[in-house]
C-alpha cells in the first residue's frame, strides 16, 4: 500500500493574477500564448517542460486525472493532494478563483477519482490561512464531511504558524485525529523569497509547546540554504506525532550524495526512522520528474550513480512509503481498500 504524502492538484487560476502574469501562466493572455507557442517550437518533443506547460489550462479534475495515471505508473496507491489558499498572500494579491469554488472542485475531483477506481486514491487536505474570515469553521466543516483527511498550512503566504487564529484548528485536529502538513522549506513558490523565513520550524516549536500531541508533517525536510533540518529532527525527537516528508528539495539535484545519505541516516535513527514520509510535491516539479522517475531515485538511481552510491534497503523504502504514511494519516490498511459508495 504505497502512499505519496505530498502532491497538488490545484489549477493555476487558484494562483493570484499578478503571479500568473509575472510568470507567463495566463492562457487567456495573447502574449503568454505566443511565448508558450515559441517554447514548444524550441523544446524537444520529449521535454518535461513541454509536459508541464500542458497543465496551465487544466481544471482541478483534469489535473487529478493526470496525477492518478502517473500514480499507477509508479505503483502509488494513495496520495494526499494539498490545497493552497493564495487569496491573501502578501507578495501578490487578488485575482484568484473563489476559495469556496476551489474547495468544491477539489472535493468533486477526489470523489470522482475514488469512485472511478472503487477505492480510495485521493485524500485531500484543506488549506488554512488565518487571514480568511471564519477559517476555523470552514476547516471544521470540510473535515467533518470526511472527504478531506487533514489540513495544509502554507506560511509563505505571509503569516507564521503560531498565529493564534489557527489555534482552534489545532485543537480540533487533536480532538478528531486529523493530521496537518505544513510547508517547512527555505524556498517554495518563485517570487516569494522575502517570505520563505516564515516557514521556519522554530515557529512550530511554539505551537507544539501548546499542542504537544498535534500530528504534524514538516514538509520538505529542508537543509538547502538553511539550518532547518536539525531543527526538524529535534522536534521529531521531542514530540510524539511530528513527521517530515522528503518532497522536493533542490539539494537532491546538485548534492545528491549528501541529500540521500541524510535521508538514509534518518531512516536508521531511533524515533526519526518512524517519522519519515514519502512525497514528491507533484506537479510543482513536473518539468524535472514524473511520479515514477522520482520514486526510481530512491529505488535505483541513488545507488547506481557513481557520485552518489547510496542504497536504500527494502525495509527503509517500505517504512518511508507505506508504514509511516499509514500511521501519519491514521489509516489501517484495510480501510484503504474499502469500496467507495
Amino acid at each position: 500500500m504505497n502512499i505519496n504524502c505530498h502532491t497538488h492538484i490545484f489549477s493555476l487560476d487558484c494562483a493570484p493574477r499578478e503571479f500568473r502574469d509575472r510568470f507567463y501562466l495566463d492562457i487567456k493572455n495573447p502574449l503568454h500564448r505566443f511565448v508558450h507557442k515559441l517554447l514548444r517550437k524550441i523544446l524537444p518533443d520529449d521535454s518535461k517542460l513541454e509536459d508541464w506547460l500542458k497543465f496551465i489550462d487544466l481544471s482541478i479534475y483534469e489535473i487529478a486525472q493526470k496525477l492518478v495515471i502517473e500514480m499507477d505508473e509508479a505503483g502509488i496507491d494513495i496520495c494526499t493532494p494539498l490545497m493552497m489558499d493564495m487569496t491573501y498572500c502578501k507578495k501578490f494579491g487578488g485575482g484568484t478563483k473563489p476559495f469556496e469554488d476551489q474547495v468544491a472542485e477539489t472535493v468533486d475531483a477526489a470523489q470522482a477519482i475514488n469512485k472511478k477506481y472503487n477505492r480510495i486514491r485521493m485524500l485531500p487536505f484543506i488549506a488554512a490561512d488565518p487571514n480568511r474570515e471564519n477559517i476555523s469553521e470552514i476547516v471544521r466543516d470540510a473535515l467533518g464531511k470526511e472527504v478531506f483527511r487533514g489540513v495544509k498550512i502554507y506560511p509563505v503566504m505571509g503569516f507564521t504558524p503560531d498565529d493564534k487564529r489557527l489555534y482552534p484548528i489545532y485543537e480540533y485536529c487533536i480532538e478528531n485525529d486529523k493530521p496537518i502538513t505544513t510547508h517547512c522549506q527555505n524556498g517554495g513558490i518563485p517570487g516569494f523569497e522575502e517570505y520563505y523565513h516564515l516557514a521556519d520550524p522554530k515557529y512550530w516549536g511554539k505551537v507544539l509547546e501548546e499542542f504537544p500531541t498535534l500530528t504534524l508533517n514538516l514538509a520538505h525536510n529542508d537543509r538547502t540554504g538553511s539550518s532547518w533540518q536539525p531543527k526538524i529532527a529535534e522536534l521529531i525527537k521531542n514530540y510524539p506525532n511530528v513527521y517530515t516528508d522528503i518532497s522536493y528539495d533542490t539539494e537532491m539535484w546538485y548534492m545528491p550524495r549528501r541529500y540521500f545519505k541524510a535521508i538514509k541516516r534518518m531512516l536508521n535513527t531511533p524515533k526519526i526512522k518512524d517519522r519519515v514520509l514519502y512525497g514528491t510535491d507533484w506537479y510543482m516539479g513536473r518539468c524535472f520528474w514524473t511520479e515514477k522517475s522520482y520514486l526510481k531515485w530512491f529505488q535505483e538511481y541513488s545507488k547506481k550513480l557513481f557520485w552518489c552510491r547510496v542504497k536504500f534497503s527494502d525495509i527503509e523504502i517500505k517504512r518511508m512509503i507505506e508504514i509511516n504514511p499509514l500511521r501519519f494519516l491514521g489509516l489501517k490498511e484495510a480501510e484503504t481498500i474499502l469500496t467507495v459508495p
